[in-house]
């Protein structure tokens, strides 16, 4: 029989999966607009802003998206100019991605926009609140791989 703790932690992370489903949706629609996914607008974002060469498996680490997604997502920045693969001198199952001046623009164009997005979302929390928030969220991330490790 379910206590109350029970319904409690039930509650707590079905609302927090709704939210997160809210701001992907929120993402997609934001960035439908500039021709890219939220997804594909992070690997981006990822690749321009890394301090070395970024491959297919670094960009699988960021876990923005699954492992098995990332190609997919890589390919389709690559059809639209905004990134291109370059082989490895050394390894040639090794592929960098690197962004394109066409993926340089792109960002300039939409990053303070984006940013002014995510004040819109969250503009009632003070700098304190989204500090616990993110702390919190942390705390969580720590319990799935946890609760991932006991499987």
């Amino acid at each position: 029989m379910a206590t109350e703790l029970d319904r409690l932690n039930n509650d707590a992370v079905l609302r927090l999966v709704r939210v997160s489903e809210a701001l992907v949706k929120a993402g997609d629609s934001f960035f439908s607009k500039y021709g890219v996914t939220a997804a594909q607008y992070d690997v981006l974002v990822i690749v321009k802003y890394s301090e070395k060469r970024v491959t297919q498996s670094d960009l699988g680490g960021h876990r923005v998206v699954s492992r098995s997604n990332i190609t997919g997502i890589i390919d389709r920045l690559e059809k639209l100019g905004l990134v291109k693969r370059e082989g490895s001198a050394d390894d040639r199952r090794v592929k960098y991605t690197t962004i394109t001046q066409k993926g340089k623009d792109l960002i300039r164009k939409v990053e303070e926009k984006y940013f002014d997005n995510l004040k819109q979302i969250v503009w009632f929390l003070d700098e304190k609140d989204k500090r616990e928030l993110t702390e919190i969220i942390g705390r969580i991330e720590k319990g799935l791989k946890r609760a991932e490790d006991a499987l």
